[in-house]
């Protein structure tokens, strides 16, 4: 039973639980949504799991597809924000389709998004500062549903103290699987996984769940999940105790045991992540376990094949072309990697609004069209690093504009527009405005007009603070403060 350890470890509580769970596989006409298969559907087995784990049936709250409306939504989470008292848990679990910072559910309207998705945002005003529990979970299995860290944060921001995490199924950038691969994982967690007890003790903390969690969706999936928690929360808060582990495979000859996970080929040929699941003493060979297929395939393979499950590597820093889902290739910079599996990738021309975690397969080298794709100007002289609160020329979906860098992190610059936009961009998209260093004949881009923009011109006149810029347009030369122009080659 959860709950029922013995030590000074802090545990998780099911009988001042309190769960909602919103999870939704069909849309009307209106939301102009795929729907999911209806036999791969968890959730029932989810909300069981739950109350198997002890918390009582009346504490937990099953939105199911119709029933899953924004309106009912915050209605119930707002309940039980009022109705769950202190020392409680409260468990926010969402399924189905997800944009960057929105949950689509049951009555989304395609044609008004804004009024009609749930939003991450909306969280923490519904919570806070109604209810006064101790810990939160928010879990997401659908599409960009790391954007629930933002909540978390948020939370946190309001009360230091709050025990807040999250389980995602993705990063809040990308697309998930339909497939009810995380929520698979996660009902076995709560039923006392034992292959998530990684240091043996017999429990299963909250960041052995996460390190589970993040294995499946990589091995099986091919595919980043995203865990984050407040300052508060205990990495080694208890989930439960890990049920028995069944007596350990034996010790097999060669360089693999059971459980390994490796590179294996099929009978067409085609190498695949897999684990081994067993060994053929008598044949010599192994049994095996596709990632990201039915245990229907699993076949018996000669050691022949099988060999160490090696990714190919991506250079951080470097441009590639990049395959978007529309399956044609953009040029993008690789800025930060993760477990030289998963690479970010910022893509060129734009502000940020796209970037997401890719593999290795959907980059190539950079050819023609990569080439077309370059940023079309560069600074005078080169610059190797901008520091914050530098006024810049920054590109935003390949026009250029006036804005201040906010802040660089993990290999990106935040930049304010000057019309109070906010953009994300790679160095080379962003070039310094420095005054005192333009002088006549210098190739710049200036803002025209007295607007953001910026456009490409060389210098006439320069006079104690303005210039004046022959725009290459043709259009007539204009006077421009100094603090509007910006160096290019």
């Amino acid at each position: 039973m959860l709950g029922s350890l013995s030590h000074a470890q802090p545990q998780w509580d099911p009988a001042r639980t309190y769960v909602l769970i919103a999870s939704v596989i069909e849309w009307p006409a209106a939301a102009k949504l795929a729907p999911f298969l209806s036999e791969r559907r968890r959730d029932e087995d989810l909300a069981e799991q739950f109350r198997a784990c002890g918390v009582p049936a009346g504490q937990v709250v099953f939105l199911k597809d119709a029933a899953a409306t924004r309106g009912a939504i915050r209605e119930q989470l707002a309940a039980l924000a009022q109705g769950a008292g202190p020392g409680s848990t409260l468990i926010f679990y969402v399924q189905g389709h997800g944009s960057r910072r929105s949950f689509l559910c049951y009555d989304f309207d395609a044609a008004r998004p804004g009024e009609t998705a749930f939003h991450v945002d909306e969280i923490a005003p519904l919570l806070h500062p109604a209810w006064q529990g101790e810990r939160l979970l928010l879990i997401g299995d659908c599409c960009s549903s790391g954007a629930l860290a933002r909540a978390v944060q948020q939370l946190e921001e309001r009360r230091p103290e709050l025990r807040a995490a999250c389980l995602a199924s993705s990063t809040a950038s990308n697309k998930s699987t339909e497939r009810w691969t995380f929520t698979a994982s996660l009902i076995r967690l709560l039923a006392g996984e034992p292959r998530a007890d990684r240091d043996g003790d017999g429990r299963l903390t909250f960041a052995e769940a996460g390190s589970y969690l993040k294995e499946r969706m990589k091995f099986e999936e091919n595919q980043l999940a995203l865990v984050a928690r407040s300052r508060a929360f205990e990495a080694d808060f208890v989930l439960r105790a890990a049920a028995p582990a069944a007596p350990a495979p034996p010790r097999l000859p060669g360089p693999w045991q059971i459980g390994d996970v490796v590179d294996a080929q099929d009978k067409e040929g085609k190498w695949y992540a897999s684990e081994i699941l067993a060994w053929d003493e008598a044949k010599g060979r192994y049994r095996v376990h596709y990632y990201g297929w039915d245990s229907k395939w699993d076949e018996w393979v000669e050691p022949a094949r099988v060999r160490r499950l090696v990714k190919k590597q991506l250079e951080v820093g470097r441009q590639y072309e990049v395959q978007w889902q529309d399956k044609r290739w953009y040029l993008g910079t690789i800025v930060r990697a993760q477990d030289d599996w998963f690479y970010f990738v910022h893509y060129a021309g734009e502000a940020g609004q796209d970037d997401e975690w890719i593999t290795a397969e959907r980059a190539r080298p950079v050819g023609a069209e990569g080439q077309r794709q370059r940023v079309e100007f560069a600074a005078e002289p080169p610059v190797r690093q901008i520091a914050a609160g530098q006024i810049v020329a920054a590109q935003w979906n390949r026009q250029w504009w006036r804005g201040r860098v906010r802040a660089f992190e993990d290999g990106l610059y935040a930049v304010r527009y000057d019309d109070e936009t906010d953009g994300t961009l790679a160095l080379d998209e962003l070039i310094p405005i420095a005054p005192a260093a333009v002088r006549v004949g210098d190739r710049v881009l200036a803002c025209w007009a007295g607007k953001a923009r910026m456009y490409p011109g060389r210098v006439e006149k320069i006079g104690p603070k303005a210039a004046t810029i022959r725009w290459e347009d043709g259009t007539a030369p204009t006077e421009v403060p100094l603090e509007a122009v910006a160096r290019i080659r």
